[in-house]
């Protein structure tokens, strides 16, 4: 049975009247622009620091799985590894209902690179959570509104004003300032780690929480494990292969269909009828919705393949009401819920949020989790 989360804060209340400021989606989930060869010391690197202390000092770093093959983590940690994108989230729930709102900003970070043609990423990101009690992230929510730009109909996309000013400008002076008075080592409470390996052809999930200053490896729900493998042995749109290791421990049919599609969707359309299909699509479209899932019960590679299956669905039976079939489902919103990265097809694109390559990266489930919190803190 699917897991409703109940929310038991309500943060409009809770903020009060501060929480009618105008802000858009892309002031909530920030997807910076990368930035010309000669900007690049504007980044966030993990060295930056702050009243905080440092983003990420190379201790806590050195817990992470080694990030891409070609470097060691100590080379990524110094040179490459710069912030791409930032969110808060005034109310993170994690695991079985009801649950309590923990307050957090989340940091984004890939390796940032130069090529021949410029600055580009590569395929493996880390996530760095900072956490707050109730009085301090407050104070951070009035300093945040200030940043409120674009509109409410705007979809999630790079910032657009940030695209515009470059990180020369004042929206990224302030930002920065803001992020580095109050991240930092002292409330850093988890890092998790998307790492790629053999070719491109294999990512391998993992994380940990940071507990009396200690790392703790975390356990990945539904696999009963503490890694959570993916592999694409195929990038061909209509028969992408490999899957997910170990497979989720699941029972619902329409679960099962689902890692069916991940290791062989020529196999999977052959021998899955039409109604099959869309109990297993309607279980994507569950994944992509936060008041169905959250990271307590989702598995990593579910959660990162759901967006893939979602395009695949979408490209490959054009016949289904996709607007009508799975509205019990999905997730719904005033806000603008479409999918600016979405016309880049490619099943080994597992990125979430940020950069594969040169090209923006942005699930549904992102813009879905996006569009809950503003409808909490904005009414």
């Amino acid at each position: 049975m699917k897991t409703i989360v109940t929310v038991l804060l309500s943060l409009g209340l809770l903020y009060g009247g501060e929480c009618r400021a105008a802000l858009s989606l892309n002031d909530l989930s920030i997807l910076l622009p990368l930035p010309d060869s000669a900007d690049e010391a504007l980044q966030l690197s993990a060295v930056s620091s702050g009243a905080q202390g440092p983003l990420l000092s190379l201790k806590t770093f050195q817990g992470i799985v080694q990030l891409v093959p070609e470097h060691p983590n100590f080379k990524i940690w110094r040179d490459q590894l710069k912030v791409v994108a930032v969110r808060i989230d005034p109310c993170f729930v994690e695991g079985e209902g009801p649950l309590p709102c923990r307050r957090q900003i989340r940091l984004v970070w890939q390796p940032v690179i130069e090529d021949t043609d410029g600055v580009t990423t590569r395929d493996a990101a880390i996530h760095s959570f900072y956490e707050f009690d109730e009085t301090a992230f407050t104070g951070i929510w009035k300093e945040w509104q200030k940043l409120s730009s674009g509109k409410a109909t705007d979809a999630l996309q790079i910032h657009p004003r940030l695209k515009a000013e470059g990180l020369h400008g004042p929206y990224w002076k302030y930002l920065r300032a803001l992020l580095l008075k109050h991240c930092g080592e002292k409330n850093l409470i988890r890092m998790t780690a998307m790492n790629v390996m053999a070719n491109e052809m294999l990512w391998i999930f993992s994380g940990f929480d940071i507990v009396n200053g200690a790392p703790k490896v975390m356990n990945i729900p539904r696999v009963r494990g503490q890694t959570h493998a993916v592999t694409q042995t195929s990038f061909q749109f209509q028969t992408f292969t490999g899957g997910m290791t170990p497979r989720p421990d699941v029972t619902e049919p329409a679960d099962e269909a689902f890692a069916e599609l991940a290791s062989d969707s020529y196999r999977f359309k052959k021998i899955y009828s039409e109604t099959q299909v869309k109990e297993m699509l309607s279980t994507v479209f569950e994944y992509e919705n936060p008041e169905r899932h959250n990271p307590g019960t989702l598995d990593c590679a579910s959660c990162h393949l759901a967006n893939m299956a979602h395009q695949w669905g979408e490209a490959n039976y054009k016949q289904f009401d996709w607007k009508n079939e799975f509205k019990t489902v999905a997730f719904k919103s005033s806000w603008n819920l479409s999918n600016t990265s979405r016309n880049i097809v490619r099943p080994n694109q597992l990125r979430a949020f940020g950069y594969f390559g040169r090209d923006p990266a942005i699930s549904q489930r992102v813009i879905n989790e996006t569009a809950a919190t503003a409808s909490s803190v904005m009414r």
